[in-house]
């Protein structure tokens, strides 16, 4: 895998302050309800969206777009009682290796009033390339972009890049409206290799961003005909009779998994999926099943929902519909994010879906960021994935959410001795009279009692 997010930070957003998000390949969030969980999704929405290069607040606000305004809007980004957020986050990009910057740190800061503007902003980058100075973190890493002052009050904000000389760094003046990053490349001459550098670095920076892809799956919306050139997954996966008939004339094999996984999860049987071709070339999916044809509006909510994640997952992290452009290179694979993964799911098919996450991410087809309230999810999760689960939990006193890896919660290694993770939440087990310690800590994250 190319490029990926290593981390994303919560530095000032929402219900978080001096957070971090560690991701891999695949990362689960759990934790109470209003924890913060969605939150910390949200705050990768925001750093995506803005990625794309546009103002501030038609990327936050609009509801002219296929995915509508954010969550709360941009007024809901600052936590209570500040008009500014903060976002970063880290990319890995081993592609870069000996050519380039392999790593890199992206922060931003906007302010809400008068206007949302950007009021600071900086990339810094891990380059093999050793500069000549007494400092010497700044010998490897680079600082490529920053901002040098407060906005002028005039839509403006100025900013200095890299250029290899050290000292002597051009700065220039750029819209405070829209991400600097974004404006970079095309600001840049890059008639020196130290400018090329620095505009592939914020190519890579606004690429993968904008690879991170929020599936949400409506299954109302799937019951209608499609065009059958629709073949672009939506984030509502409105689209999902196309995309299956793509994938099963373009990969029958992933398309033959598709059907399995879809024929496991059913007591009847299917003997495939078909596809109902109308007059106008639209497309409605269907089950075949005991000789007869069942479409797509008379299928469950849960069975359309799977089908739409094990589509997704299924077809190796392509025909999405992204928003990438000038892409230079390998694209990134994407990162997909989803909510309440077994949504509508029983809990015997929790681990079906599971293991198709894990399939796609070992095979480097995307990486999968989920949340979960299911324990039978939790235990079909092996002992080597606890340290890809964070608890996301909200302090009573000051609102603050947290974010703490499974295993450095307090009593994890005794607790997990007595049985797999789902049974620890749901048997009693931390609810004994007679215990050894005390983990009524470990009761109250994880959402018992």
């Amino acid at each position: 895998m190319p490029a990926s997010l290593q981390q994303l930070r919560l530095t000032e957003f929402k219900t978080f302050r001096d957070s971090v998000l560690p991701m891999g390949d695949m990362t689960v969030l759990i934790g109470r309800n209003s924890s913060g969980k969605s939150n910390a999704l949200d705050a990768l929405e925001v750093l995506s969206r803005l990625a794309e290069g546009g103002d501030i607040v038609d990327a936050l606000d609009s509801r002219r777009v296929d995915e509508g305004a954010l969550r709360g809007g941009i007024a809901g980004c600052p936590p209570h009682g500040s008009d500014t957020f903060s976002l970063g986050c880290d990319i890995l990009n081993t592609e870069r290796i000996d050519k380039g910057y392999v790593f890199l740190r992206f922060d931003v800061t906007i302010r809400l009033r008068p206007e949302p503007e950007i009021v600071a902003e900086s990339l810094v980058g891990l380059s093999e390339k050793r500069r000549k100075t007494r400092d010497i973190a700044a010998r490897f890493f680079h600082t490529l972009l920053q901002t040098t002052g407060e906005p002028a009050g005039s839509g403006s904000i100025e900013a200095s890049w890299y250029n290899g000389r050290p000292g002597r760094d051009p700065r220039a003046a750029f819209r405070s409206s829209r991400l600097i990053t974004a404006q970079l490349p095309l600001r840049l001459e890059q008639n020196t290799e130290a400018e090329r550098r620095v505009a592939t670095a914020a190519q890579d920076v606004l690429d993968t961003l904008r690879g991170v892809f929020h599936l949400d799956p409506v299954p109302h919306l799937m019951r209608q005909y499609v065009p059958s050139r629709d073949i672009r997954m939506r984030r509502t996966a409105e689209n999902l009779s196309a995309v299956v008939a793509h994938l099963k004339h373009t990969d029958p094999q992933s398309y033959r998994r598709l059907l399995q996984h879809a024929q496991a999860l059913v007591d009847h049987e299917i003997s495939d999926l078909e596809i109902i071709r109308s007059d106008l070339d639209d497309l409605m999916l269907a089950l075949r099943e005991d000789g007869s044809i069942t479409p797509a509006r008379e299928m469950s909510d849960g069975l359309l929902r799977f089908v739409a994640i094990a589509t997704t997952l299924l077809g190796r992290g392509q025909d999405l519909d992204l928003s990438r452009r000038d892409i230079s290179g390998t694209p990134p694979a994407p990162l997909l994010v989803i909510e309440e993964l077994e949504n509508g799911l029983h809990p015997s098919q929790a681990s079906q879906l599971l293991q198709l996450v894990k399939s796609a991410t070992r095979a480097d087809h995307a990486d999968v960021v989920f949340t979960t309230h299911s324990p039978a999810l939790l235990s079909a999760l092996a002992p080597e994935d606890h340290a890809k689960v964070l608890v996301c939990s909200r302090d009573r006193a000051t609102g603050v959410s947290k974010l703490t890896a499974l295993p450095d919660l307090e009593g994890y290694p005794s607790l997990m001795a007595r049985g797999d993770l789902g049974t620890i939440v749901t048997s009693g087990l931390l609810e004994q009279e007679h215990r050894d310690r005390d983990y009524s800590e470990f009761d109250r994250l994880m959402g018992i009692g």
